[in-house]
C-alpha cells in the first residue's frame, strides 16, 4: 500500500512538471511531500469567527513550523466556491485518499457572511493534490441540513462522506453529485485503509465511536464498532497505522476525544481493539507519519499545530509530550490536518525527467511562436 501511495504522489508531481492539470481547477505551487497542509478558516481581517461562511485558506508548513505557502479556497463564483462556518469545530477535517494523490475536505456552496447551510446550499467536496491542484467544483446536493465534516476517495472516482446526519456514498461525483446513506449516525471523519471504510462519530445514541463498515460500501450497511467509550463521548479526527507485521492490516489507531479532551491509542490484536492509553490534549484532527514504529502525530486544536512523536511502538502505552509548531493568527482557527507521503528517492527521477520533457515541450512552444 505503501509503494502506491508513493507512486500516486510522484505521479502527480510528474504531472504538474508536464503540465498537465485540472482545467476546472486553481493551481498553487507544488507541495512537498511530508509537508504539513493545513485547513484555516479567517482571513484574520474581517472580524471574530462566528457562524456565519468563513473564507478557508489551506496553508502549507514544514514540519518544524514554518508558513511555505497559503492556497485561497474561492469565495466566489458558482463553480467553484466554498466557504465553511466560523465557529465549527468539527468541520474541516482532512483525510488522505485511498491511493495516496489527494487531501480530501469539505465546505458550503455559498459566500461569506452569510448563514452557509441551509436545504438549499449544496455541500463541496474539496480536493488538493501534490502538484498544488485545487478542485473545489463537486457538490453534493440532497444532504438538506446535514453538517460536512470530512470525505475520503480512493482515486477521486468516487466518495464516502461523514456528516452530522451519517456515512453517505456519493458515487457520481459531479457538479450536482447525489448521495447513498449508509449509516444514520452523527459522524465526524471518515477514512480509507486497505479499502476498508472507517469512521468517527459524535452521535450520542451508541458508546461505540469508531466502527467500520467494511469493504467500499455502496448501500446501507450495519458498522461493526471497533471503540466503545461512553454515550455522552465524541471522537473526531483519527489515524490509522500498521506497526506489526503480524497483524494484519492496520493494527494502531489514534483518535481525538472532543468530551474528554484527550488522545487516544488503541492497538489491535487481529481481533479486538484494545486501549494502550492516552495523552490530554484538545484537539480536531490529527495526521500520522510512522518511520521505524516510531510514530510521529501531527495535531490541531484550533488555536495551534502541536507535535508528539510515541516511539513506544506496536501494544505498548502511547509516550510523548506535545510541542507547539505555529499559532493560529487572531480572528483565524485551525481544523484539518493532513500531508502527502514522501516518495522513495528512485521515484524522484520520473519527476526529474518529467520536467525536462516539459521543459523542452515549452521551448519548442516558444521557438513555434516566433
Amino acid at each position: 500500500m505503501r509503494s502506491d501511495i508513493r507512486l500516486a504522489v510522484t505521479m502527480s508531481l510528474a504531472a504538474a512538471a508536464i503540465g498537465v492539470a485540472d482545467p476546472f481547477a486553481a493551481i498553487a505551487a507544488p507541495i512537498t511531500p511530508g509537508n504539513l497542509l493545513i485547513y484555516r478558516v479567517g482571513d484574520g481581517v474581517s472580524g471574530t469567527l462566528s457562524a456565519l461562511g468563513t473564507a478557508v485558506f489551506l496553508d502549507e508548513y514544514t514540519t518544524a513550523g514554518s508558513l511555505v505557502q497559503t492556497i485561497p479556497v474561492p469565495t466566489t463564483g458558482t463553480t467553484q466556491q466554498m466557504v465553511a462556518v466560523g465557529n465549527a469545530s468539527t468541520e474541516g477535517i482532512i483525510s488522505r485518499s485511498r491511493d495516496g494523490a489527494k487531501l480530501v475536505f469539505m465546505g458550503y456552496r455559498n459566500t461569506t457572511g452569510v448563514t452557509p447551510g441551509g436545504s438549499t446550499v449544496p455541500r463541496v467536496i474539496g480536493t488538493l493534490d501534490v502538484a498544488g491542484t485545487l478542485d473545489t467544483s463537486i457538490a453534493v446536493t440532497d444532504m438538506t441540513s446535514a453538517v460536512p465534516r470530512s470525505a475520503t476517495t480512493v482515486d477521486g472516482s468516487r466518495y464516502w462522506l461523514a456528516t452530522s446526519t451519517g456515512v453517505r456514498y456519493v458515487p457520481t461525483p459531479i457538479a450536482s453529485s447525489t448521495s447513498v446513506l449508509i449509516d444514520s449516525r452523527n459522524s465526524r471523519q471518515v477514512n480509507l485503509a486497505d479499502n476498508v471504510l472507517y469512521a468517527t462519530n459524535g452521535s450520542t445514541g451508541t458508546a461505540a465511536k469508531v466502527q467500520s463498515y467494511g469493504t467500499l460500501p455502496t448501500v446501507s450497511t450495519t458498522p461493526t464498532p471497533l471503540v466503545t467509550t461512553l454515550t455522552t463521548d465524541a471522537m473526531n479526527g483519527f489515524a490509522l497505522l500498521d506497526l506489526d507485521a503480524g497483524i494484519p492490516g492496520v493494527d494502531t489507531m489514534y483518535t481525538l476525544s472532543t468530551v474528554s479532551s484527550q488522545l487516544l491509542k488503541y492497538s489491535s490484536n487481529g481481533t479486538s481493539w484494545l486501549t494502550s492509553g492516552s495523552i490530554a490534549s484538545s484537539g480536531i484532527d490529527l495526521a500520522a507519519t510512522n518511520v521505524g514504529g516510531a510514530v510521529t502525530l501531527y495535531l490541531t486544536t484550533g488555536s495551534n499545530l502541536r507535535v508528539l512523536t510515541d516511539t513506544s511502538g506496536y501494544n505498548a502505552t502511547i509516550t510523548g509530550s506535545f510541542t507547539t509548531l505555529a499559532t493560529a493568527a487572531t480572528n483565524t482557527a485551525f481544523r484539518g490536518v493532513g500531508l502527502f507521503a514522501v516518495p522513495e528517492p528512485s521515484m524522484y527521477a520520473m519527476v526529474v525527467a518529467a520536467a525536462a520533457c516539459g521543459g523542452a515541450r515549452m521551448l519548442r512552444r516558444r521557438g513555434r511562436g516566433r
